[in-house]
């Protein structure tokens, strides 16, 4: 499973940051390689995501809902991904139950009224030939992709973000 663990800081109240994620198109655009947010409702949202082996596009259908709301404090995100086409639906004819679990939770933590500590943890959990591709890519892309992370919270913020610490988790 791949873990990827961060903390920032930023220039704005707990209320004006959950405000901004609680929108679940807001919360899609901020995963990296991000291609098509389609909302279904407030809590779900389908998404196109484009990863790249070298020039081979890994394009994978991911159904997020917002499972879990607490106001101010934490959000959390859980969904699947399903291969599309390219390499991801190479890897699907080969397994045709490769699936990735991704989860995100976002934890605010306000330190005075106009800055807020938060802490991401985003995990993908894939199965079968697709772990093997996601690795692969993963080791080559890892730390461009957390950095494309905090750039689009960011921008989604409209503040420039302070990153604390990474300890992303290698395995």
């Amino acid at each position: 499973m791949l873990t990827i663990e961060n903390s920032f800081l930023v220039d704005k109240s707990a209320r004006e940051i959950f405000g901004l994620f609680n929108q679940i198109d807001k919360l899609a655009w901020a995963f990296p390689t991000v291609s098509r947010v389609d909302v279904i409702d407030a809590d779900h949202v389908n998404l196109g995501v484009v990863l790249k082996m070298g020039l081979l596009p890994l394009d994978n259908n991911l159904s997020l809902e917002i499972t879990e709301r607490t106001p101010s404090k934490r959000l959390v995100a859980e969904g699947i991904a399903i291969p599309g086409k390219g390499l991801a639906g190479a890897a699907r004819i080969a397994d045709k139950e490769a699936s990735t679990r991704i989860s995100m939770v976002l934890d605010l933590e306000e330190l005075d009224g106009q800055k807020t500590r938060i802490r991401y943890t985003i995990t993908a959990d894939a199965s079968g030939n697709l772990k093997r591709i996601y690795d692969a890519i993963i080791k080559g892309q890892r730390t461009k992709l957390e950095s494309e992370f905090i750039h689009n919270v960011s921008d989604i913020l409209g503040v420039p973000i302070f990153e604390e610490r990474g300890c992303g988790s290698p395995d």
